[in-house]
């Protein structure tokens, strides 16, 4: 799986084990809500470190768990 696809994946799955939207993350980064779209949709080229910090940071989470395949759904190994 291509590193943006992974980050996009993880970022839609942390947003919505939150119950929070693209704006609620913008809002509390600063990031521009069109970056968090591109991210969460996988059509970002590049993401800079700055704002993956600021995305870790309003999430709670590290860095290096945007990086971490999600797990199938219904929780089985494949």
């Amino acid at each position: 799986m291509a590193q943006e696809n992974m980050i996009s994946q993880k970022l839609r799955v942390l947003l919505a084990q939150r119950t929070m939207k693209n704006r609620d993350l913008a809002n509390e980064t600063g990031i521009a809500q069109s970056t968090i779209s591109r991210i969460t949709s996988g059509r970002s080229v590049l993401i800079r470190f700055d704002t993956i910090e600021k995305i870790c940071k309003s999430l709670h989470v590290e860095p290096s768990e945007l990086f971490t395949p999600c797990k199938p759904l219904g929780g089985h190994d494949k």
